[in-house]
C-alpha cells in the first residue's frame, strides 16, 4: 500500500493526474507511464550532468591556473565592547 501512495503522489505532484483518474487507468498502463517517466527523468539528470561538466570546463579554460589569486591577509581581532 505504501508503494501505491508513493505512485498516485507522482501522478499527482509530478505528471499532474489526480488519484481518482488514476483508479481509472489499467494497472499495465500505470506501469508504462511510470517507465516512460523513469526513463524520462533519467535522460534529464545525464542532460544535467552534462552540462554541468560542460560549464565547469568552460570556467576552467575561462581562468587560467596562475591568474587572479584571492590575496591572502590577516583579519584583525576586535575586542567587544563593554556596556
Amino acid at each position: 500500500m505504501d508503494n501505491w501512495n508513493k505512485i498516485e503522489f507522482i501522478f499527482a505532484h509530478k505528471l499532474h493526474i489526480s488519484p481518482i483518474h488514476l483508479r481509472e487507468l489499467e494497472f499495465y498502463s500505470i506501469q508504462y507511464i511510470l517507465k516512460e517517466y523513469q526513463s524520462y527523468v533519467e535522460r534529464e539528470n545525464k542532460e544535467y550532468e552534462k552540462q554541468q561538466k560542460d560549464a565547469d570546463k568552460q570556467q576552467k579554460m575561462a581562468m587560467p591556473s596562475g591568474a587572479m589569486k584571492a590575496p591572502k591577509f590577516d583579519i584583525p581581532k576586535f575586542d567587544m565592547p563593554k556596556f
